[in-house]
Parts: structure tokens; C-alpha cells; sequence
């Protein structure tokens, strides 16, 4: 009778187990990567989050003493809420400090704004000029005060002895916006020009109110102004020959 032939299992047996263990050592390598992988983003992210935290209360904190310091300054400045009377002119000067001291800490129109503001009250209108000029290189969006900061500017110029830079910064405020604050423009430049000695470009000022303006706030005034005629311009002596 033929020998049955026997079949090597236990050879096949050990194959398939040190295929399974090849898969599984490969795959726990591969999840030991993933991990390493994930635990370091998620420490990166960590860390961003961490600083984006931090510096998120940080600038909140920086926000609420600014405006610490510019409600201060603000009470200082219109002499309100304050503990006992003080002169003007020390008001002003603490105001000053005070607004000084929150544009350091973050800067705001309104602190500047009023920067500007209380220079222009203390007489040093160099400072002023230097404020309102910085405003208006710092937040040209604040479409809202603006018309008003170069009005103020064209103020300071004119009392810091600039009559023509004065005048430029009234002409911008002319085409602001299209023209909407034109009316305002042309009658500051009329008195500015009555005030230079100047009648007769006073007089085209006035007259251009009236015509394109005539139902403004100013328009009164303009009317007035030409119907009791402007006194003539004087002209240089000339030394008889």
C-alpha cells in the first residue's frame, strides 16, 4: 500500500505568522510616526493658541488703560468730574500729560484729536500743527473728524504765521468728500483773506458761497459781508519821480 504523503503544515503555519508579525510590526511603526506627527502639530497649534491668547488680553489690557488715561484726560480737559477746582491753563497742561501718556500706551483718534486740541489752547501751535497733521497721515478713514481736524489746522497755521499753508489745508477740505464741506472751506478762506488785508479775493470767495451754496449756514454772512462792501485793497506807495 502506497505511503500517504504528508503535508507540511507546520512550516506554512510558521510563514503566515512571521507575515502577520511583518503587517503588525509595520503598522505599529507606522501609528508610532502618526503620533509623533500629531503630537507635534498639536503642540505647534498648542503653542499658537497659547500666544494668540496671550496676546489678545494683553492688547485688551493695553485698550482699557488707554482709555483709562483718555476719560481722564477728558474730564481734565472740559475741567468735569474733578475733585477740586483747578486754573485753566494747569487743566490743560494736565490733560496734556494725560493724553500724552494713552498714545503711548495705544493710540486713538480721539486722544489725538484732542492732543492737537490742547496745544492749540495752550498757544503752542507748532505742537498743534504737528498733532493735527499726524492725525490726518495716521486715519485718513476717520471721515467723521477729519473736516473738523483741518479746520483746526488751517487755524493753527494761521496763528503759527503760515497764512498760505493755511490756505492749502483749506483748499483740501474744499474737494473733501466730493466737495460736501466746500461752503465751510470758501468762507474760512474769505475771512482769512480779510484778515490778510486781501478784500477783493475775500470778495471772489464770498460771491462763489453765494452762487453754488446759496442755502448755506454761511450764505447770510457772505451776502452781508459784500452788501456793506469790503474795504479796498491798499496798494504800495509809489515815490514820486
Amino acid at each position: 500500500m502506497p505511503k500517504a504523503i504528508k503535508k507540511r503544515v507546520t512550516k506554512k503555519t510558521t510563514l503566515q505568522e512571521e507575515e502577520v508579525k511583518g503587517i503588525v510590526s509595520h503598522a505599529m511603526d507606522f501609528v508610532r510616526e502618526k503620533k509623533k506627527t500629531f503630537i507635534l502639530i498639536s503642540s505647534v497649534v498648542g503653542a499658537v493658541l497659547a500666544a494668540y491668547i496671550i496676546v489678545m488680553f494683553y492688547t485688551a489690557s493695553l485698550a482699557n488703560k488707554a482709555y483709562a488715561l483718555e476719560k481722564e484726560a477728558f474730564n481734565y480737559y472740559y475741567g468735569i468730574n474733578l475733585k477740586s477746582p483747578v486754573q485753566e491753563d494747569e487743566r490743560l497742561k494736565k490733560a496734556l500729560e494725560l493724553y500724552q501718556q494713552s498714545l503711548k500706551v495705544k493710540s486713538t483718534p480721539v486722544a489725538l484729536f484732542y492732543l492737537g486740541n490742547c496745544y492749540y489752547k495752550l498757544n503752542d501751535y507748532a505742537n498743534a500743527v504737528k498733532s493735527y497733521a499726524s492725525f490726518i497721515d495716521k486715519y485718513p478713514g476717520e471721515e467723521g473728524m477729519l473736516p473738523l481736524v483741518y479746520q483746526k489746522l488751517a487755524s493753527s497755521h494761521v496763528n503759527n504765521g503760515k497764512a498760505d499753508d493755511a490756505l492749502k489745508t483749506l483748499q483740501v477740505l474744499e474737494k473733501f468728500k466730493n466737495g460736501v464741506f466746500k461752503d465751510t472751506a470758501l468762507i474760512q478762506q474769505a475771512r482769512l483773506h480779510e484778515t490778510l488785508g486781501k478784500p477783493e479775493d475775500a470778495k471772489k470767495k464770498y460771491e462763489e458761497l453765494i452762487k453754488e451754496f446759496p442755502g448755506s449756514v454761511w450764505s447770510a454772512e457772505a451776502r452781508s459781508k459784500i452788501g456793506a462792501g469790503l474795504p479796498k485793497e491798499e496798494k504800495p506807495a509809489t515815490s514820486a519821480r
